[in-house]
């Protein structure tokens, strides 16, 4: 049995009372005085027997009365199953190790193991403990089915020495996967039968209540994406707790991809060359005497002085253009390691950034003139502008990766140069004929190269065939477009009525301010008819006729596909404003593309290098064809800056303490026996039973009182 308010059964004690009433003998009321007796000498009576109790019966009625009324105040009720049901699940205990390169920090990872630690020592023999460790993967060390395994006299030992094994690693930390993780592994053995159990230790796993500690920096740079969505499991809750001193700010740096700067070839391969733009950050201060005052050094590794000295307060980023060091090279491709480390920060781990810096490669892009006659052939008496040359003459090809060469060739030179990585644009003033041609123009864009064929003037029936095999087309057709002109009205001109800004052409050019193709004017152009559906329109003129039109041709042993362009307008201004818009060079540059010869030479560490070699530590690595790569720390591990606790519960996690779980169980607890007691309703009986008893009482006490009397 048990009591609700156990403090009111103190009131029993008030039995006491009748007792002592009965023991206190009544003295006569009056007394009478004898004249014989005033001379004698008063004598003290003589005791012979002392005080007894009398009339029992009244003395038991108002007794069990007053313990009635006692118990019925303290409020009993007969403790059941659900009422215990707390108590009697099993626990469990699931520690969620971050190993990230922010735990390298100075005293944090040691914070974390003595947590971890403190946690196990406190533990009774009866809790199952498990270990996972997570950076940008969680993995299982001790599962909680391999500590139901283990005797609960050893248990603790083997948790202490699977702790003393871990170490942090340089991998990115992705706490919301490592979150998710263990709470998945804690509701799959919370719901496991005992049929499927192995062993007659699992079957206790059925009801179990499981605590996940995480013990990690909780930096902000770390992942909760995967917790969105998450249905939380019941049973199961998580104590976030922060490893580790909050001093001063760190620092970190990372060196910036190169951008191709405005200006000729020659600004742009010094640029490539022989600088570096380095960014150097510096998070929020989360404890006074921190590293504000501290400069920041930038040097390269085998460099004699430092490349930079720079102030960053808490908070704030700065940028800094470094001359890269000079290196002796044995040819112009041979790759070139740099490392380059920032001093004065108090912790190191993010403070050097590898680079690998190639040189650049040549390559050409093929201007195919039409015959001799043409305007684009040397010689002509056609205006300078009228030729298309001219105007991709002007196109900065070059990019700070490579160097581009522009080649005007005859008809029949372009088919010696057919190496897509050389040449990855040939442009074609007249569609090629012949099979012969048009075969090998087919293999060069299967295997990665790009071509635009400009139809300036209706082609001919070769043409057009070579056309039709190019673009897959069979049916194909080819005319001018009509067009109505008198002598005292201009010449007719339309309109780009349609962009399909979804193509990877012309997707650069979709956004606000640099997205309207309204104010280019056509004059002439060709009517194309009879197109595949794998052939896509991406300029569409307002009399319905395509201006631009492509396709993608793949080879299943080339690694990338190659795009065919056809523009049924030239861009000169006797037939288009094209080559005078803004939009001119954008697009010539993309039909370039990007260089094809590059490699990535930059990874992350975690990050899948080749079929069979991952990034494991920052520095210099190389893949399984000795290709010389850089490896570095994510940048996302130096944004140490504290994330808010509250991030969790608002992504559904079940965020407490061991406190306030003890606090949340009493509670619990005291609902329920609330409950139970209102249920039974004991007092009741009791209240009846004291109103019985009282009655009883009133009659004999009454019955005793007339016979004392009729004595």
């Amino acid at each position: 049995m048990s009591f609700l308010a156990p403090l009111y059964f103190l009131g029993a004690l008030a039995v006491i009372g009748p007792i002592l009433f009965h023991l206190i003998r009544r003295q006569p009321r009056g007394e009478v005085e004898f004249s014989s007796l005033m001379f004698l000498e008063s004598t003290p009576p003589r005791l012979t027997r002392r005080s007894r109790l009398e009339n029992w019966w009244l003395l038991l009625l108002r007794c069990a009365a007053i313990l009635l009324l006692a118990l019925a105040f303290a409020r009993p009720f007969f403790s059941s199953t659900d009422s215990t049901l707390v108590d009697q699940n099993r626990r469990a205990v699931i520690l969620v190790m971050d190993q990230s390169a922010s735990m390298r920090r100075q005293g944090v990872w040691d914070d974390a193991i003595s947590k971890a630690q403190n946690i196990i020592e406190a533990a009774d023999p009866d809790t199952l403990i498990s270990v996972v460790g997570f950076d940008q993967v969680p993995r299982n060390v001790l599962t909680l089915a391999e500590s139901a395994q283990i005797g609960p006299e050893s248990r603790s030992e083997t948790a202490r020495e699977t702790l003393a094994n871990l170490q942090p690693g340089w991998g990115a930390t992705d706490l919301g996967a490592a979150i998710r993780f263990a709470a998945d592994q804690a509701a799959i053995i919370d719901q496991q039968s005992p049929e499927e159990s192995e062993s007659e230790a699992i079957p206790a796993l059925a009801q179990i209540e499981t605590r996940i500690v995480v013990l990690s920096d909780l930096q902000s740079g770390a992942s909760l994406e995967s917790l969105q969505g998450y249905q939380w499991p019941d049973r199961v809750w998580a104590d976030i707790q922060t490893a580790g001193p909050h001093g001063g700010a760190n620092a970190s740096l990372q060196v910036l991809p190169d951008t191709t700067g405005e200006g000729d070839a020659s600004q742009a391969r010094e640029l490539f060359g022989d600088t570096v733009r380095v960014h150097v950050a510096r998070g929020e201060e989360q404890a006074s005497g921190g590293a504000t005052g501290k400069a920041l050094t930038l040097k390269f590794d085998g460099q004699n002085g430092p490349a930079a000295t720079i102030q960053v307060p808490p908070g704030q980023s700065r940028i800094v253009n470094l001359d890269v060091p000079r290196q002796e090279a044995a040819s112009e491709s041979d790759l070139q390691p740099f490392c380059l480390r920032l001093y004065g920060d108090d912790d190191g781990f993010d403070n050097a950034f590898y680079f690998v810096r190639s040189k650049r490669n040549d390559q050409r892009v093929l201007f195919v003139r039409p015959d001799q006659s043409e305007a684009d052939s040397p010689g002509s008496e056609t205006p300078r502008r009228e030729a298309l040359s001219f105007y991709v003459q002007q196109v900065p090809w070059s990019d700070p990766t490579r160097e581009v060469q522009l080649d005007i060739v005859g008809p029949a030179q372009w088919q010696n140069t057919l190496a897509a990585a050389d040449v990855p644009l040939m442009m074609f003033a007249r569609p090629p004929k012949g099979d012969q041609q048009t075969n090998a123009l087919r293999r060069y864009v299967a295997a990665g190269g790009n071509v635009l064929l400009v139809l300036d003037q209706t082609p001919d029936e070769d043409q057009v065939a070579s056309l039709a095999t190019l673009l897959d087309s069979p049916n194909l057709t080819v005319q001018a477009a009509s067009k109505e002109q008198s002598d005292d009205q201009p010449a007719e001109f339309h309109l780009i009525e349609s962009v399909r800004f979804e193509d990877p052409l012309i997707a650069p050019l979709s956004d606000p301010g640099v997205n309207d193709f309204s104010n280019i004017r056509v004059w002439n152009h060709q009517v194309i008819r009879g197109l595949s559906d794998s052939v896509s329109t991406i300029l569409r003129l307002d009399d319905g006729a395509p201006l631009m039109v492509a396709t993608a041709v793949a080879d299943a042993k080339s690694s990338g596909a190659g795009r065919v362009w056809v523009l049924t307008s030239g861009w000169q201004p006797a037939q288009s404003q094209f080559g005078l818009s803004t939009k001119f060079v954008p697009i010539m540059l993309g039909m370039l593309g990007r260089n094809r010869a590059l490699v990535n030479r930059a990874f992350v560490v975690g990050e899948t290098i080749d079929d069979q070699t991952v990034a494991e530590e920052p520095g210099f690595a190389r893949g399984q064809d000795e290709t010389l790569v850089a490896v570095n720390v994510d940048p996302r591990e130096s944004e140490t800056d504290p994330i808010d606790i509250d991030r969790f519960s608002q992504l559904g996690v079940r965020v407490s303490s061991l406190e306030s779980q003890q606090q949340d169980k009493q509670a619990q607890r005291a609902l329920r026996d609330v409950e139970l007691e209102s249920r039974q309703g004991w007092w009741q009986w009791l209240i009846l039973g004291t109103i019985a008893f009282l009655a009883a009482e009133t009659w004999l006490s009454a019955r005793t009182s007339r016979q004392a009397e009729a004595a």
